[in-house]
């Protein structure tokens, strides 16, 4: 695990902590907001953090300011202070050589280069650190910039530390022409090593964050935050205006429009940015920590059995069906927050939306980190209409794809919770490649080198649910359903009817007590309070959160070449076949 003391070598070495004197700010000096032009008292605006206190306008700081404001007081340690940018092209422009632009900006803004890297703690958690400052040259990316952004990945690979790289620029240095623009190249090479070395990157993009910088390190993060209101692009928008001849509209390319698109995982305002490393450094260091598979208090079998005497295994499907839509019935979220001393939601399939229909992220179940990947429906009709009702679109299997090799990639174990009527079909879905994402989760979970626990929570119909149910160990709740295809579409399909869907469901067999005598399929069954899970929230919580604690263990146990081959072989053993006896032929 990670060191919390970190050795300093001193030739590395050119400060060992910021030394910021205390300025007196006078009450009577004014800041004016360039957003909404409120006046500011400088002393109220500084104690806010340089946000405005009237629009919440997050004004720009400077990179040994972001430092102070991320990082535990005296912690930083700077490196590589003394490199700055040569003048490989003698560039000239306006009569200004470029070697004289370098110089000037050092003394004004009292910096070598656009770029401060070190190391530091928070929380007392290591992590290696590279803040871009934008007054210098716009933190445009030269090749002393790529170098040390690069030592500071290094830094992170030679030390087994996290990488946090905050980034605020605008883009490449014209005056150094190609050498600029392979510092994208050296910079994401530099990242490559370090997930290799299976080390986080957390990348946090401010105002602005632009052109080469946001199409190479900038969007690479396993984690991706931005502060609100950033400028967030690749081709800002005087750029995109002069060429394509539109005007953008209002918001367009701003943290919260890429956040929208699922191009980044949350949005957080200043005063969070610490707690929130602070909490990622925390599921970090809380992997593979706890392999014990019980509960606190965990449930004696004469209780379990007490809770669920005069259970439905007289039941049919039909009605197994209504236990498992019932309105009140928990859903993923519930269960994540009964379950989990923490879950962090990340977000977003780094292509295009993020789907509010699958929920996931990471969470600490009984002192372990755990990647949870699970379909949420919602309960009110806001809530329905914001999850979809569980159907996901191709974005959401393509998050969910993300963040299971997120988990392959630091060895956390995957949970998922399925809870779906199918996957969505629309005409807009079909051209985004339904077919294709569900496709490519089944290929993925096939031989992810984790062990996968999958969950049917409620229903759990057609592809729609397959798509996150590839497990090791495939669970049921005693009230849950899964189908080739909802009932109704089944009817539909078969009987051409809809309401026939309560014949169809008993034809199919789909109630978690039939399919659990169906061979190499279900691994166990999780009892439910009496009458339903939707009776006590409480208690079908700690049968889940008990079942999925002696599976983890049990699994933890296996080698991940074994874990991989008894996968393969569980899929591959379901099934009936009969031969048919036919004359033999000759030619």
């Amino acid at each position: 695990m990670v060191q919390s003391v970190l050795q300093i070598e001193s030739r590395e070495v050119l400060s060992l902590e910021i030394q910021r004197p205390q300025v007196i700010i006078p009450k009577n000096i004014i800041v004016k907001c360039p957003k909404c032009k409120e006046l500011l008292y400088e002393r109220d605006f500084t104690r806010n953090l340089k946000v405005c206190l009237k629009c919440n306008h997050h004004f720009r700081l400077t990179a040994y300011e972001r430092i102070e404001l991320l990082v535990d007081p005296g912690s930083f340690v700077e490196l590589d202070a003394d490199i700055t940018s040569a003048d490989p092209l003698q560039f000239v422009s306006q009569s200004q050589q470029y070697a004289q632009k370098l110089e000037i900006e050092r003394q004004k803004v009292q910096l070598n280069e656009a770029v401060v890297i070190g190391h530091a703690l928070i929380e007392n958690m290591p992590l290696a650190l590279a803040v871009m400052d934008f007054r210098f040259i716009g933190g445009s990316m030269s090749a002393a910039v790529g170098e040390k952004i690069t030592r500071a990945i290094e830094l992170g690979i030679k030390r087994h530390i996290p990488v946090l790289i905050v980034s605020a620029s605008g883009g490449a240095r014209m005056q150094e022409g190609i050498y600029s623009l392979m510092q994208m190249a050296k910079t994401s090479a530099a990242l490559a090593k370090l997930a290799e070395a299976k080390l986080p990157y957390f990348s946090l993009l401010t105002d602005p964050t632009t052109g080469g910088v946001t199409a190479s390190f900038a969007m690479l993060g396993d984690v991706i935050t931005a502060e609100p209101g950033g400028l967030i692009c690749f081709a800002g928008p005087r750029v995109i205006e002069q060429f394509m001849h539109v005007q953008l509209p209002q918001g367009a390319v701003t943290a919260e429009f890429v956040y929208q698109h699922g191009l980044i995982d949350a949005v957080v305002p200043r005063q969070d940015l610490r707690k929130t490393y602070a909490r990622l450094l925390h599921f970090y260091a809380h992997i593979g920590t706890c392999v014990g598979s019980t509960l606190q208090t965990p449930l004696a079998d004469q209780d379990i059995q007490s809770q669920t005497q005069g259970t439905g295994s007289h039941l049919t499907s039909w009605q197994t069906v209504q236990i498992a839509r019932h309105k009140d019935r928990p859903y993923a979220a519930d269960y994540l927050h009964f379950m989990c001393e923490d879950f962090l939601e990340l977000h977003g399939d780094r292509a295009f939306d993020d789907d509010h229909s699958i929920l996931a992220g990471l969470g600490i179940l009984a002192g372990n980190t755990v990647m949870f990947v699970c379909q949420q429906k919602g309960r009110t009709a806001k809530e329905k209409q914001y999850h979809n009702f569980g159907m996901p679109h191709p974005e959401g299997y393509r998050k969910a794809y993300r963040l299971m090799s997120f988990a392959e990639k630091f060895n956390v174990p995957l949970v998922c919770l399925i809870d779906t009527p199918g996957a969505f079909t629309s005409l807009e879905d079909e051209e985004h490649g339904q077919s294709s994402a569900i496709a490519a989760n089944l290929y993925l979970m096939s031989r992810l080198r984790i062990p996968i626990i999958s969950v049917v929570i409620g229903e759990g119909s057609s592809g729609g649910a397959l798509a996150i149910g590839v497990a090791d160990r495939l669970l049921m709740l005693e009230y849950s359903i899964y189908t080739v295809a909802a009932p109704e579409a089944a009817a539909s399909i078969l009987w051409r009817d809809k309401s026939f869907a309560q014949d169809a469901a008993n034809a199919m067999k789909i109630s978690a007590r039939e399919l659990l005598e169906t061979p190499h399929l279900v691994d166990a069954l999780v009892p439910e309070p009496v009458g339903g899970a939707h009776n006590n929230h409480s208690l079908a919580t700690d049968y889940l959160k008990e079942a999925l604690l002696k599976h983890l263990d049990e699994l933890r146990q296996i080698s991940l070449d074994e874990l991989l081959e008894r996968r393969y072989q569980k899929y591959r053993a379901i099934g009936a076949c009969s031969l048919v006896e036919t004359a033999s032929t000759s030619f």
